[in-house]
């Protein structure tokens, strides 16, 4: 449990501790203060240091992602991001003056409103377009999300970064901070650290090395199968399951914006300078990958993930997996055993493939050839849409595993990716079996 201890509170102990000594600096150079100000102060560092720390984990640091993985980062993001605005809210309604004009406003209150606007369309945006973790559970409000225009939400939504300008300059106008140096050298440093970091990653992206479309075709009625290569030099080396963030530029007639995807292919013979992709239509941007040219160009940010991390690559052979793949959540699984093949593993996996009808069923015979190479490699699929000759019908659940005989592998590794439904249906499954969070790599891609 020390790693999803970690995952959980590694960014809300950051946010703290810049809390603390803020507040502390500002307590510091004060002889007396109020309850009711430092309750009203104190829930607005909080938030902001709450910001810094949301909006620094909006920046994707692959340093800290490899360790607690993106979908759970932006899960603590999702959480941290409502509590940092109920105490925008409980700070606004201590400090309430009453309606004034915009020209009447002293700067602080005027920054101050700039910052809490941005932040309402931010959080408005995040969680009715960009995130399912409030709005999965509730049709209403996930039909409503549907209707949204991601590509401008996304643009909407880096206006924290213009909140977190003009809460700086809101707390630097304040007379009785103004002169506190301690106070102004660490609220500048964390402020500028997280903005630096910003438009380092930006940049980043902006001057990555750029790939070329080499195949497009349809895997399925709804699945596009994408091949890139790069145009200079060779693709990175990355581990099965893994994912990247998909670019598009120069003038390819699709959303520049970028969107993450996992790979389907593995550094192999196969795939020794290209990499490969499986996208399931879900939206605006991958229903226009029909406009998509071979030649068109994209860039990769990436790689990112901890599905199958070296550590676990270098156990015994005789530890299995267990990989349980829901739909379009073949994809890094097909990663994976990808990966095994070419080393030649002869490793106990499993592979339970869940569907919903016989339409979306594809790479049987690269399976079957996995199979030929690695007899210990049992693959089963199970359909919960139509009844399809030959194959189970139902869902993933406790008694189908110990069925198929996979309920034995408890000492192994549980890889898990699919539909929210069937990821959280998995991840009951897996408590129930008790088996241990080390084990489980779950790539959640509602985030």
């Amino acid at each position: 449990m020390s790693k999803k201890f970690w995952a959980d509170w590694t960014f809300p102990l950051m946010s703290l501790i810049s809390f603390a000594t803020l507040l502390g600096a500002m307590l510091s150079q004060m002889s007396a203060i109020s309850v009711g100000s430092l309750i009203s102060f104190s829930s607005g560092l909080l938030a902001y240091t709450m910001m810094l720390a949301v909006t620094f984990m909006g920046s994707r640091p692959r340093f800290l992602e490899k360790f607690f993985g993106m979908p759970q980062i932006f899960e603590v993001h999702g959480v941290m991001s409502m509590v940092m605005s109920a105490l925008i809210l409980f700070h606004v309604v201590i400090q309430w003056n009453g309606f004034q004009s915009i020209s009447e406003m002293s700067i602080v209150s005027q920054t101050g409103w700039i910052a809490v606007i941005a932040l309402i369309l931010i959080v408005y945006t995040g969680v009715f377009s960009l995130s399912e973790i409030f709005v999965q559970y509730i049709p209403v409000l996930n039909a409503y999300k549907q209707k949204h225009n991601r590509e401008a939400s996304l643009w909407v939504h880096r206006l924290a970064v213009v909140s977190i300008i003009f809460v700086y300059i809101h707390l630097i106008k304040l007379p009785f901070l103004a002169n506190n140096t301690v106070f102004m050298v660490l609220l500048t440093a964390y402020t500028a650290f997280v903005l630096i970091y910003w438009v380092v990653w930006k940049l980043k992206v902006l001057t990555l090395p750029k790939y070329e479309v080499i195949k497009l075709y349809r895997g399925t009625p709804s699945i596009w199968v994408l091949e890139v290569a790069p145009k200079k030099g060779q693709i990175p080396q990355f581990n099965g399951g893994e994912y990247f963030w998909i670019y598009f530029r120069d003038g390819a007639n699709i959303s520049k914006e970028g969107h993450p995807f996992s790979t389907s292919s593995a550094n192999t013979n196969r795939y020794s300078n290209s990499i490969e992709f499986m996208i399931k239509d879900a939206g605006d941007w991958t229903e226009s990958l029909k406009n998509i040219n071979i030649g068109d160009t994209l860039v990769l940010e990436g790689p990112h993930g901890d599905m199958l991390p070296p550590a676990i690559q270098e156990e015994p052979e005789d530890v299995p997996y267990v990989l349980l793949a829901g739909g379009i959540g073949l994809t890094p699984m097909l990663s994976i055993l990808r990966q095994e093949t070419q080393r030649g593993s002869q490793r106990p996996m499993h592979l339970v493939w869940g569907l919903s009808v016989e339409e979306d069923l594809f790479m049987l015979d690269e399976l079957k050839e996995m199979q030929e190479k690695n007899p210990n490699l049992d693959v089963q699929l199970i359909f919960s849409g139509e009844e399809v000759e030959g194959y189970a019908f139902g869902f993933i659940d406790n008694e189908y595993l110990e069925s198929i005989g996979a309920g034995h592998y408890r000492n192994g590794h549980f890889f898990v990716c699919g539909p929210g439904p069937m990821i959280d249906a998995t991840k009951r499954l897996l408590d129930n079996g008790n088996v241990p969070y080390e084990q489980r790599h779950i790539d959640d891609f509602r985030f």
